[in-house]
């Protein structure tokens, strides 16, 4: 369809004016959006970007009348979307717009949520460029009077035809049949990788789209007057954090829901979404129409020792950024993405929103960010000076002669207030990651103690990992007895322990009851394990190296 006349300058005013809050700007919003309703809908890029803008303004309504008006423009958007299906257009795949197709590839977890989900069909699109063909697989997985079908060499289709599955069975079957790896996830995975199977996602309701994925706020709104930038950051962090919500089991599932689906209308997986255990799920509701959902993973995907806790931020319900944290004690590394749609708004107070949530659930004394977040291997990060973001929030290099370097940059901009940072100086700042660090000494870093125990078994055990660990376990049992047989997820917990108290704290019996509680907690949810984790640390002085 060909742009109308009227839509650039219709869709430019819109655009222009709806990251301000004055007055004016709420009008011109309100009027783009009445000559927009009488104009043909624009497509490609352009209806991309509109409907980028139209998810802020959404995320950030400055009354009811403009909610209302943004809420009409969704619904004529898909309107106009599901009358265009079957009229490909490819730049607006990938963008999360109603009645839309994605093609792309999941892990075979994320595949068989998909396949069971009540907004959309999902099914093969294609094998790219693997690196194992599907009779390699087949072979480790049909029952054995089957399996001679895989020596004929036979193509993936001719494969599947000889053993009479349908097209339309295809997916469910290959889903079927990694099933059987599901007890040895990093198999599963190598294997699902190596065949490169793309996907399409093909949306059945007008739900399964951005502005229809939304987190339930109970008909509470918060209406944006002004953009917050200037707030006092330790004050906020500090500020006592709320309590979760109280979630029925029809609640959770929908905010699960909620969550995975936010990934997937962006084309993301992150282990924390793709693996999540709804009992490690809160919600906290926060000021300025904020709210954030914490969540770890199953227990068959945790980390040994450290917890890795994913986080979705919502504004007005409205999923507006993600990351995680790696937690260890007191410490832990920290990632945020914003989603496109949704920047030029209130990044650094939402940002620090998620350290309070983070710092408050941990008892965190310490977070550290990679360098890749503000411009290592990152253009976008060194453009937008994102060093800086995280310097204005408290954060300071590890190295001392960048901290000095940025000292001395900001003498010069408070002495200058129209100086940059040059390129090569925002490129210096990536050789060293950022921390904010609040009290105390540094706590140890995961690898300071886990490095013990490979010296440990260097040492002892002249680099015999198996007798190690046997030996290892066995010591600490009997330090520690067992209260109830272990299962499978904490028997996995009990050899990291083990280990690291036999490196650590040569067979005293003072700090096993800490470190056996942990192997109790950490396949349960990781707030309880942290805290005993906690408790071990604090008990055990010889284990707390300082230093980053």
């Amino acid at each position: 369809m060909a742009p109308h006349p009227g839509d650039t300058s219709a869709l430019a005013a819109f655009e222009q004016a709806v990251h301000r809050f004055d007055p004016e700007a709420s009008a011109a919003r309100q009027a783009a959006l009445d000559q927009l309703a009488a104009l043909p809908m624009p497509d490609g890029e352009a209806l991309v970007l509109h409907h980028e803008a139209l998810l802020f303004a959404a995320a950030h309504p400055t009354d009811t009348a403009s909610a209302r008006a943004v809420e009409a423009r969704f619904r004529h958007l898909a309107r106009h979307l599901k009358s265009q299906r079957g009229q490909p257009d490819e730049a607006l795949t990938g963008h999360g717009l109603p009645w839309v197709d994605t093609v792309t590839r999941f892990t075979h977890d994320c595949v068989r949520w998909l396949l069971t989900h009540p907004h959309c069909q999902v099914a093969p699109d294609g094998y790219r460029q693997p690196q194992l063909d599907l009779s390699a697989v087949l072979r480790l997985t049909l029952l054995g009077l089957e399996r001679g079908v895989t020596s004929a060499g036979l193509p993936n289709e001719e494969l599947l035809a000889a053993l009479r599955v349908k097209p339309a069975q295809t997916l469910a079957f290959l889903v079927d049949q990694f099933a059987r790896f599901d007890a040895q996830p990093l198999l599963k995975d190598q294997l699902f990788d190596a065949l490169d199977l793309f996907v399409r996602v093909r949306p059945t309701h007008a739900a399964f789209s951005k502005a229809g994925n939304r987190l339930d706020m109970g008909g509470r709104v918060f209406h944006q007057t002004e953009l917050l930038r200037q707030f006092d950051p330790l004050a906020l962090m500090n500020q006592r954090l709320p309590a979760p919500r109280r979630l029925n089991a029809a609640q959770r599932e929908e905010v699960i829901r909620v969550l995975k689906n936010t990934m997937t209308l962006t084309v993301r997986e992150t282990d924390p979404a793709t693996y999540l255990d709804p009992v490690a799920l809160r919600v906290y509701d926060l000021e300025r129409g904020l709210s954030v959902g914490l969540f770890g993973m199953t227990p068959d995907r945790q980390l040994p020792l450290e917890s890795y806790v994913g986080f979705t931020l919502f504004k007005n319900g409205f999923p507006v950024a993600y990351g995680g944290a790696w937690v260890f004690g007191e410490r832990a590394e920290f990632g945020m993405n914003i989603f496109e749609p949704y920047r030029g708004g209130e990044s650094g107070y939402m940002m620090c929103q998620l350290l309070r949530a983070y710092r408050q659930s941990f008892g965190l004394r310490y977070i550290e960010v990679d360098a890749h977040q503000f411009g290592l291997d990152n253009p976008d990060g060194i453009a937008s000076g994102a060093y800086w973001f995280y310097w204005r929030h408290g954060f300071r290099s590890l190295a001392p002669e960048l901290r000095a370097l940025a000292e001395r940059e900001r003498e010069r901009m408070r002495a200058q207030p129209s100086h940059r940072s040059t390129r090569r100086t925002l490129l210096r700042f990536t050789e060293s990651n950022v921390a904010l660090h609040f009290s105390g000494p540094v706590p140890p870093r995961l690898d300071a103690l886990t490095a013990r125990v490979t010296t440990m078994i260097a040492r002892d055990y002249a680099g015999d990992r198996q007798r190690a660990e046997r030996d290892c376990v066995a010591r600490f049992e009997r330090a520690a007895p067992p209260a109830h047989p272990l299962k499978m997820a904490e028997r996995a917990v009990q050899t990291e322990a083990a280990l690291l108290w036999r490196a650590g704290q040569r067979q005293s019996t003072r700090t096993a009851p800490h470190l056996a509680a942990m192997v109790h907690a950490k396949p349960r949810d990781p707030w309880t394990y942290q805290h005993r984790l906690l408790d071990w640390l604090r008990a055990s002085p010889e284990s707390r190296p300082t230093g980053t």
